[in-house]
């Protein structure tokens, strides 16, 4: 008995998701925290927040992830249904909540977090089902 081979659509999903909410993730804390080194905008000159947005340590690392997450996102829909792809990726909401809690300090509250077991449940359901419910059209017709 040999053992079933893994969809490769399913992997390459589950790979590129994987991407996406690690990287939303992750930019989502390197912004917050670069962010929180910054002045109130109100407060300084135009040209002096700008230099200190383009020199803040956090901020341009931050963008790099969050631009790593919209093409991981948008590569997904290529072949992956709208509606399986966004549930999926809101898994990143759980992720950030707990960066939240646990890196930058930040007291959660107990709604915050049924929110986020309520997302988790809805993230586990749509995985669930198939990764797309459409005919795709031939990538290479004859």
């Amino acid at each position: 008995m040999s053992a079933a081979r893994p969809n490769p659509r399913v992997s390459k999903t589950i790979l590129f998701i994987g991407i996406a909410v690690i990287a939303n993730s992750f930019g989502n804390l390197m912004l917050a925290l670069g962010m929180d080194r910054m002045p109130a905008f109100q407060h300084v000159e135009l040209a002096h927040y700008l230099v200190g947005l383009l020199t803040n340590p956090f901020l341009i690392p931050g963008a790099a992830m969050s631009a790593v997450y919209t093409l991981a996102q948008i590569s997904l829909f290529s072949w992956a249904d709208l509606s399986f792809v966004i549930p999926c990726t809101a898994s990143s909401y759980a992720l950030t909540t707990m960066l939240g809690e646990f890196v930058l300090g930040e007291h959660v509250h107990w709604a915050r977090w049924l929110g986020v077991v309520l997302i988790t449940c809805g993230v586990v359901l749509v995985a669930e089902t198939p990764v797309t419910t459409k005919p795709r059209p031939r990538e290479n017709p004859a």
